[in-house]
């Protein structure tokens, strides 16, 4: 793998809410292989490839696949349906506009790219489902 995503997935691992022993022991491996395996310094061990899936999992993290989708001129869109989760139109703008804020505040604090990631993909989430709303409507309209 490339140094950049080297260093991605070692702040990756070091960003998780885990605690990185447990992360070892979830992906199979002794805390100090992994350790060392994630060491962009030690070139007598290397994080394999299909290890990647993994430790995204177990850091609950989609961060390198976000990076390479974008080194390849894509983002990741998640598949998981979509549904308002609010009674009124209103209410769900509402939750966009916070999660927009709450994006904005964390560039602005200059949180960690791990942090302001996951708080892109919570409005993005507000923001399809701000779609999902207003689609329903406008079809009930229509009937």
């Amino acid at each position: 793998m490339q140094k950049g995503i080297q260093d991605l997935i070692l702040r990756m691992v070091h960003n998780s809410l885990r605690p990185i022993k447990s992360i070892a022991e979830e992906v199979g491996k002794p805390y100090s292989t992994l350790m060392r395996e994630l060491d962009p310094e030690d070139r007598g061990a290397k994080l394999g490839v299909e290890m990647l899936l993994p430790l995204m999992r177990a850091c609950d993290s989609t961060l390198p696949l976000r990076f390479l989708a974008e080194g390849m001129g894509h983002r990741v869109v998640s598949v998981r349906d979509i549904e308002p989760d609010k009674p009124t139109f209103h209410e769900e703008l509402l939750d966009t506009y916070q999660a927009l804020t709450a994006y904005h505040r964390a560039m602005l604090e200059g949180r960690s790219v791990e942090e302001v990631a996951k708080r892109r993909e919570v409005l993005i989430r507000q923001l399809k489902e701000d779609f999902a709303f207003y689609t329903t409507r406008k079809e009930q309209e229509k009937a």
